[in-house]
């Protein structure tokens, strides 16, 4: 391969130099070297060392590869195809043949080691045969040296290093190098928890690599060193819980894999006595997540009694977690002429029962709408949609929501969307009341379409209820109808709708409607659009939960609003016609997508 000079050139500066280095520094030189090249340079002649250092370590776990290097960034397009930068599948044998040089001709063990480890580690995905086991040698080796010789730009990089020499000599079944690569990692892992350093992915690596030939003197060693360091973190003048945590979530797997159970009480309940001293001297909302983790190693020690009294504490805490609270809110603003378009084109005409069915299918917004725009919000703001966002209900904490949860931020933008939609759906359900003079009776007989609710007098009343205003009644009476609806289709699913007590062999209790909306059958007879939004409102803690909320006793007045009773109206309009809504909505959503993939072709 024709390198280019200028590229040849620092590689071989950082080489004669000798000094600390960090691959980074080596990524950015190159960088900059190649953006004084003429376009009639060949782009692999000069991209070959740079990506050698951009790509990015221990990326075992991400595409497209698997392999221990792999792309510094990755993005899906719009089709779906997985964009990466650097991208493996650029490599050439050609490329591999010039990292093959580099590693052979190179001292400085940074760079050594870097292009070593590329050959070995990618030369099976590019060339499809397995490099001369000498590249892994050699990476070992300089791994070692470039620690050893402090020829590393700092001890993360060491820590790395340290752990990639360790890696790749059990893998080979080098037992010499192994042993190299292990007393090299327990004498820093010494070093560095004597000074609460770097400690943790050396334990990590050592313990976790079995076939690394650690002792059991050797491991009590470790282990007695963190007992040392966990006594400092836990002292008064010395607190620091989260890493006393940290220390522990170490040593007790250790300790429960040999069953000491006098350890596993004593470090736990020193932990969680920890967190709960913390928790005293800060805010109610910092109490709600310290607390927590003080009751987590309280039921490790045993305690139940130290247990039960946390667990008050905390939902005090939560309680009053509210007060520290903040809304945040904002303002839109909606012509009347916009309301009344939407409202006219629903209800207008003399069927009472279309428009009643129009208001059904066009207020429920179809799964993949949802999770489209859960894409779009993720892409606007990335941060915001990596946080773990918890739901606060009174005096515990209902649900958290994280990155990893895949329907979770769905929840979120189906509020959005029905707060969005309020005031059109009062609107609607108004207009629609009015103009066709409808009685509850009538009303509650679009609902009963279906046959799904057990007891019409009731549906009768509440709905009555709803248009007298009377939102508590609404809200009690109409709730748990729900809940009867999914267990007469269960029902006529042939589902069982029963299940065992917990804890009374023998007994059985009805089902609820989580149990129902669990029901594969269920989900299909309903379609994945009603069943979501159902789900989202009634029985989900993600959601607003209103037949836990009602069920559980836990609605104060301030939950019978007009907005919950029409969700509850809604609802019940949708399921009186479930089929037909379940179809219309089907049909929107595939009517969006078109009409997207129609915007992005122009």
């Amino acid at each position: 391969m024709d390198v280019p000079e200028n590229i040849d050139r620092v590689i071989s500066e950082f080489d004669r130099d000798g000094g600390r280095l960090d691959t980074h520094s080596v990524q950015s030189a190159l960088s900059s070297a190649r953006t004084t090249l003429q376009e009639k340079t060949p782009s692999n002649e000069a991209w070959a060392d740079l990506a050698a250092f951009a790509f990015q370590e221990e990326q075992g776990d991400h595409g497209p590869w698997n392999t221990y290097f792999g792309p510094m960034s990755s993005h899906t397009m719009g089709d779906g195809t997985i964009y990466y930068s650097p991208d493996p599948g650029d490599v050439t044998p050609d490329i591999i043949d010039h990292w093959l040089t580099r590693a052979d001709r190179l001292v400085h063990p940074v760079l050594k080691a870097r292009y070593a480890d590329l050959v070995w580690d990618f030369a099976p995905h590019v060339t499809n045969k397995r490099a001369d086991v000498r590249f892994a040698r050699m990476a070992i080796d300089s791994y070692i040296a470039a620690v050893l010789e402090m020829k590393n730009s700092d001890g993360h990089d060491d820590v790395a290093s340290l752990k990639r020499a360790l890696e790749l000599s059990t893998s080979i079944r080098d037992a010499d190098r192994t042993a190299v690569a292990k007393n090299a990692m327990l004498a820093r892992f010494h070093t560095e928890v004597d000074k609460d350093g770097l400690w943790f992915h050396l334990f990590e690596s050592l313990i976790g690599n079995r076939k690394c030939g650690l002792t059991l003197d050797e491991r009590g060693e470790m282990v007695s060193k963190l007992e040392n360091l966990l006594a400092v973190h836990v002292d008064d003048d010395t607190l620091d819980a989260h890493s006393a945590e940290l220390v522990a979530d170490c040593i007790l797997p250790i300790y429960i894999a040999a069953r000491d159970t006098q350890a596993i009480k004593r470090i736990s309940a020193a932990v969680s006595e920890a967190f709960e001293k913390i928790a005293r001297s800060g805010s109610r909302t910092q109490a709600m997540a310290w607390l927590a983790a003080a009751l987590k190693f309280a039921r490790r020690s045993g305690d139940e009694e130290r247990y039960n009294a946390l667990k008050v504490e905390r939902e005090n805490a939560i309680r009053d977690s509210a007060s520290e609270m903040q809304s945040f809110g904002f303002s839109q603003d909606i012509q009347k002429s916009e309301v009344d378009e939407v409202v006219d084109g629903l209800v207008d005409g003399d069927n009472p029962q279309q428009a009643l069915f129009n208001i059904a299918a066009y207020f429920i917004v179809p799964k993949d709408e949802l999770r489209y725009r859960a894409v779009r919000g993720a892409r606007a703001a990335p941060l915001m949609s990596a946080l773990t966002m918890s739901v606060i209900a009174d005096d515990h904490v209902a649900a958290t929501v994280d990155a990893d949860d895949g329907d979770g931020t769905l929840f979120r933008y189906a509020d959005i969307s029905r707060q969005a939609n309020r005031l059109f759906l009062s609107e609607a359900l108004d207009a629609a009341v009015a103009r066709h003079a409808l009685s509850p009776e009538e009303v509650a007989a679009f609902m009963q379409r279906s046959s799904l609710f057990s007891e019409f007098p009731l549906v009768v009343a509440g709905v009555k209820a709803w248009m007298d205003g009377d939102y508590v009644k609404c809200m009690f009476v109409l709730v748990p109808q729900i809940e009867d609806a999914f267990r007469n289709i269960a029902r006529s699913l042939g589902e069982s709708v029963t299940k065992d007590k917990r804890g009374q062999k023998g007994w059985e209790v009805s089902m609820n409607l989580g149990d129902f909306l669990s029901m594969p059958s269920v989900q299909v007879e309903i379609g994945q659009d009603i069943h979501f939004w159902v789900k989202a409102i009634f029985s989900d803690a993600r959601g607003m939960n209103l037949r836990n909320t009602v069920a559980h006793g836990l609605a104060g007045r301030d939950a019978a609003t007009y907005y919950n009773c029409e969700a509850i109206i809604h609802s019940m309009l949708v399921l009186g016609a479930y089929k037909d809504v379940a179809v219309a909505s089907a049909r929107k959503a595939a009517a969006r997508r078109e009409r997207r993939k129609a915007d992005n072709a122009e």
